[in-house]
C-alpha cells in the first residue's frame, strides 16, 4: 500500500500499477473506503500479504508516530495475524524534510517480529493487536528513536 501520487511519478507508476500496489487516497470517504476494500480482496482472495506503514506517514524526528487502527482492524475482521517489522536506518538515509535533498549512505536494517495472531474478534482485539505490535517495533528500534515524540504533522 503506498499514497496515490507516487503512481505520478514516471516509471515508477507504472512499476507500481504493474505489480498491483494498492493506491491509498485519503481525499475523501469513498475513496478510503474504496483502498479498505481493495485491501481486503487481496487478503481473501490472493495467497499474498499486505505491507502496511500504521503511522500513515514518515516522521520529522525519526521517531516512531503513533499507530492508526485502519490495518488492524481489517485484520481482526479477516481474523489474521499481524507481522510486525522495524526498519532502522531509514531516517538516516532519507530525513524527512521539508525540502528537497539527495538519500545518503547508510547502513539499513529489518527485524522480523513473532506474528500476532489474533485472540478474539472486536474493538478490544483491535487495540490489543495494535499495542503489541507498536511495543513489538518499538523494541527493535536504534535507542536514539525510542520513546514517542509528538508529530503533529503525521
Amino acid at each position: 500500500m503506498m499514497k496515490y501520487q507516487i503512481n505520478k511519478i514516471p516509471f515508477v507508476g507504472y512499476a507500481c500499477q504493474k505489480s498491483h500496489q494498492i493506491m491509498v487516497d485519503k481525499r475523501g470517504v469513498g475513496k478510503v473506503r474504496h483502498t479498505y476494500e481493495a485491501a481486503r480482496h487481496i487478503l481473501k482472495t490472493g495467497n499474498c500479504s499486505v505491507v502496511v506503514f500504521p503511522e500513515g506517514a514518515r516522521s520529522f524526528t525519526g521517531h516512531m508516530g503513533a499507530f492508526k487502527k485502519g490495518a488492524f482492524a481489517l485484520a481482526d475482521e479477516l481474523q489474521l495475524p499481524v507481522v510486525p517489522l522495524t526498519i532502522n536506518g531509514s531516517f538516516d538515509v532519507m530525513p524527512r524534510m521539508k525540502d528537497w535533498h539527495f538519500a545518503t549512505w547508510h547502513p539499513l536494517s529489518l527485524t522480523i517480529h513473532q506474528p500476532v495472531y489474533p485472540i478474539g474478534q472486536g474493538a478490544q482485539n483491535v487495540q490489543a493487536t495494535m499495542n503489541q505490535a507498536y511495543d513489538s517495533v518499538m523494541s527493535a528500534l536504534a535507542p536514539e528513536y525510542q520513546g514517542f515524540v509528538d508529530n503533529p504533522d503525521q
